[in-house]
């Protein structure tokens, strides 16, 4: 059966990007890395748009249906869009929950979404009203996590091409900063961390100052460009 042939999913070591151990989000993550790498084709053989929202629910789709196809029975877990904020008025984009009625339906685990395109303000990913990782930041969302992710839909371009642009935007606003209720620093840029097939698997670690504490997110960058 496909639960006995996944590979054990190690995060890194707590001495390397100082995740706190969590099962039930590295069963999520693992459960990811395993079948982003199929949403490419199916986002083809359906695609009827190329806005973002309407990406994140395909998105959402296939991982309900990979649920049932790999007979996943055993992953107690629901793949939801636009979760909504305890103490916020703004949606992550893709919310994860546990299917039980022993805790709060409160997800634990969050991702934004963004495009990189020629059409698309791409700087939004990292920062601006917008901004999916500065919302993680002011804690905007997922307040009440320490790790959660972001999805990249690569609509042009390549992906190294726009890893770099993010790390760039990253270091501007270390340099250029002068708002004190946001902080951000010079190694909060995305790390390497794995390759899978059409998907690039990114790392980075942020400061929240409104809850003096840290978040860390995982960023899986989709080519969609073929």
């Amino acid at each position: 059966m496909l639960r006995d042939s996944l590979p054990q999913y190690q995060l890194p070591k707590p001495n390397d990007l100082s995740i706190p151990a969590n099962h039930e989000v590295e069963q999520i993550l693992l459960f990811i890395d395993n079948h982003v790498t199929k949403f490419p084709a199916y986002y083809k053989s359906i695609k009827d748009t190329d806005r973002e929202n309407r990406i994140s629910d395909f998105l959402v789709h296939h991982f309900q249906l990979c649920k049932v196809e790999y007979n996943q029975d055993y992953f107690p877990f629901d793949f939801r869009k636009n979760p909504t904020q305890e103490k916020s008025g703004k949606e992550t984009d893709v919310g994860v929950y546990v299917l039980t009625r022993d805790r709060k339906p409160s997800p634990i685990i969050e991702f934004e979404a963004k495009r990189f395109s020629e059409s698309s303000r791409n700087e939004q990913y990292v920062y601006g009203d917008r901004g999916g990782i500065e919302r993680f930041k002011r804690s905007y969302h997922s307040s009440h996590l320490k790790v959660c992710g972001m999805f990249a839909y690569v609509q042009s371009r390549t992906i190294e091409e726009w890893f770099n642009k993010v790390n760039g935007w990253l270091i501007n606003q270390f340099n250029t900063n002068t708002d004190s209720s946001i902080e951000w620093l010079e190694n909060e840029q995305l790390l390497k961390y794995t390759s899978l097939s059409a998907v690039e698997k990114y790392f980075s670690k942020h400061t929240r100052k409104s809850l003096n504490d840290s978040i860390s997110l995982w960023h899986y960058f989709i080519d969609l460009t073929s």
